[in-house]
C-alpha cells in the first residue's frame, strides 16, 4: 500500500509540473516554483502512506521531504544559472 501512495503522489507531481510547464500566462521563474511547491504538496501525502503503516516515523518523513524538496529548488537553480540568456 505504501507504494501506491508513493506512485499516486510523483505522477500527480508529473501531471501538476507538466501543466505549469505549459501554462503560457505563467513566467519562466513562476513556473519553476510552481513545480517545486508541487512537490512538496505531492510529497506530504506521499511519504505519509509510510508514516501511517509504520515503516517511517513522521520526523524522518519530514525530513525527506524537506531535503528532496531543497534538491529539487537547488537543481532548478543551478539550471538556471546554466543557461545563457538570449537576447
Amino acid at each position: 500500500m505504501e507504494v501506491q501512495g508513493m506512485l499516486i503522489g510523483l505522477i500527480g507531481w508529473a501531471a501538476t509540473a507538466i501543466l505549469a510547464l505549459g501554462a503560457r500566462r505563467l513566467a519562466d521563474i513562476e513556473q519553476r516554483a510552481m513545480i517545486v511547491c508541487s512537490w512538496l504538496v505531492w510529497m506530504i501525502p506521499g511519504f505519509g502512506t509510510f508514516v501511517r503503516s509504520g515503516a517511517m516515523t513522521i520526523d524522518a518523513a519530514a525530513l525527506y521531504v524537506g531535503i528532496s524538496t531543497m534538491l529539487l529548488a537547488g537543481l532548478l537553480l543551478v539550471g538556471i544559472r546554466g543557461r545563457k540568456r538570449v537576447r
